[in-house]
């Protein structure tokens, strides 16, 4: 399925812990090369992906179906909505839905314009097939 903002999602041979579906993966990366390799990834693993353009995408996607989605996998300087303003969103509306961020900022997320919370989960671009997939298990079992 190919939606407006930049989205696709494919695949349907997971299946959640809770039902008979795959997991349902958020991704907002407003790099174009980073989320082609992210979806591509994720759906070949499996999962249903949509993929948002940035930050303000995502949030307007995950507002509009909370229920939809098992995991938000959010780059963390974005134009317009940063990946924590994202996070926020998210656990506001669904505070079990897991956030799981990227960054390839230099010096390492806690030296970003935008640090952040201890405790968080962080794939540090760039970053494999592999350690992208493992990431993404662990995050969904948090």
């Amino acid at each position: 399925m190919s939606v407006e903002h930049g989205l696709s999602s494919t695949s349907r041979t997971h299946s959640s812990s809770l039902t008979n579906r795959p997991p349902v993966i958020l991704v907002a990366e407003d790099d174009d090369a980073v989320r082609t390799f992210v979806v591509a990834a994720l759906q070949q693993a499996g999962y249903v992906v949509v993929a948002a353009v940035n930050g303000h995408s995502a949030q307007e996607l995950f507002v509009a179906n909370p229920a939809q989605f098992d995991l938000v996998l959010t780059d963390v300087i974005m134009p317009q909505v940063l990946g924590t303003e994202l996070a926020a969103c998210v656990r506001q509306l669904r505070p079990e839905v897991p956030v799981l961020f990227m960054s390839a900022f230099p010096g390492g997320v806690n030296t970003a314009p935008e640090p952040l919370p201890v405790d968080e989960p962080l794939l540090e671009k760039p970053f494999s097939i592999t350690t992208l997939l493992e990431a993404v298990r662990h995050a969904l079992r948090r």
